[in-house]
């Protein structure tokens, strides 16, 4: 395995890469970093080679201080790695990062996995409650507790939400890998992240790609739909939902979600 850094738009992006053959890179939900694939290196690097990388702002890469974009610090990865084509998987924030780069560079993808993806660009119809719950009171409260210092307390905002199914040493790992993530206010990404324009769910049916979206049976109501509308505009899509799964099925049922991608990337090739 090697691992490095990869310098990009001013900013240094921490790597590694391990393995040979067809290369699958994995992108880590929101809250977390590369860490959270601890549980499936085994697993999904069977006969691939598999990279896996810290976004900007989140664990060993640099954090965030001006404009950027997270699609042009994967792109530096497969330059400075030598790698033209790749099949994405991204989780949550790592789906939204996955459609931003394929819709930029459609033809540096193979394949997406899209887990219980963000993408930008898209609008939900229905009740909030119902959909999303007490989100909104929960990212204020979220954005108290960082701006006090208390980010353990921040942090568990985000786990016991995104991961109810968690319990005991799974959820305290979790939670532990997130308190080290949660960015200050000055840090915080959402301030200096620039998205592609037009969003990604408007350039949806461009791509060609195959792609397998999974879903937790249990996450929130709202992503759900979200995942749902991506499969709608998408050419080639496969849906899969996972039982007893929530927002972070690789975490909350690990054996199932390996599985489903394996299988599906065995079809693909």
């Amino acid at each position: 395995m090697s691992t490095g850094y990869i310098n990009a738009e001013n900013a240094s992006i921490y790597y590694e890469d391990l393995g040979s053959g067809e290369p699958l890179v994995l992108v880590h939900a929101g809250y977390l970093d590369s860490r959270m694939w601890d549980n499936q290196m085994e697993a999904l690097g069977k006969g691939r080679r598999l990279i896996r990388y810290d976004v900007r702002g989140f664990g060993k890469s640099s954090k965030a201080s001006e404009e950027y974009s997270d699609f042009k610090d994967l792109k530096a990865i497969l330059d400075n790695l030598n790698i033209d084509r790749a099949t994405i998987l991204g989780v949550s924030n790592g789906g939204r990062i996955a459609l931003d780069f394929a819709v930029e560079f459609p033809g540096r993808v193979s394949a997406l996995v899209l887990v219980n993806s963000g993408v930008r660009g898209v609008e939900i119809e229905g009740d909030e409650n119902e959909l999303w719950g007490d989100l909104g009171s929960l990212e204020e409260r979220y954005i108290e507790l960082r701006n006090k210092g208390k980010y353990r307390d921040a942090a568990a905002i985000d786990v016991d939400y995104w991961t109810h199914k968690l319990s005991g040493d799974v959820r305290k790992h979790v939670l532990d890998i997130a308190e080290e993530n949660v960015n200050s206010e000055e840090e915080d990404v959402d301030r200096f992240q620039l998205s592609p324009e037009p969003p990604a769910f408007k350039r949806l049916e461009m791509l060609e790609m195959p792609v397998l979206i999974i879903v937790g049976k249990e996450d929130r109501k709202g992503m759900v739909e979200v995942d749902r509308a991506i499969h709608g505009r998408l050419k080639s899509s496969k849906l899969v939902f996972i039982d007893c799964a929530d927002h972070i099925p690789s975490i909350s049922s690990p054996d199932a979600f390996s599985k489903a991608v394996t299988e599906s990337l065995s079809e693909i090739s």
